[in-house]
């Protein structure tokens, strides 16, 4: 056991376990540590967006696996998806679904993935090349939700 913050190897008092490592060695697994826990970060960050719904055209429909479920749903129903269906959207106003409203759901939904999963990897990336990885912003330059549009 040590006590103290970590931050300054000199005043770490250690009272007892295993020989401390030397100052060399816990900056490596202190660094290590850091990235893993911000990676974690932009991870979370990542699926905060992927559910923060979808724009087509002027409406904002939910992105949630629950939703994404249903609109599947619709689309492989196709031609055959009944008229009159009304649909809620993320503002509460409800539009008809129709087979190509659904298929624009699900291909705007496709191409947000893949936004937000490649603005997920840039954040990676830039963070493991930060001289300071436990300093790196990773909460800027991702793709719009419906909250923040509001």
């Amino acid at each position: 056991q040590c006590l103290g913050d970590g931050t300054d190897y000199d005043s770490i008092v250690r009272t007892g376990g295993n020989p401390l490592p030397t100052k060399e060695a816990l900056d490596i697994l202190i660094l290590e540590a850091t990235k893993k826990r911000q990676w974690q970060e932009i991870k979370d960050t990542r699926d905060r967006y992927k559910f923060g719904g979808v724009k087509v055209g002027d409406l904002w429909f939910h992105s949630d696996d629950t939703s994404r479920i249903q609109q599947l749903g619709l689309l492989a129903l196709g031609v055959n998806l009944q008229p009159g269906i009304l649909w809620k959207t993320m503002t509460g106003s409800f539009v008809e679904m129709t087979p190509a409203l659904a298929q624009q759901i699900f291909l705007t939904t496709a191409v947000s993935d893949l936004r937000i999963f490649k603005k997920a990897e840039e954040k990676r990336l830039e963070m493991l090349a930060s001289s300071n990885p436990s300093q790196y912003d990773s909460a800027t330059g991702w793709p719009i939700t419906f909250e923040e549009a509001l």
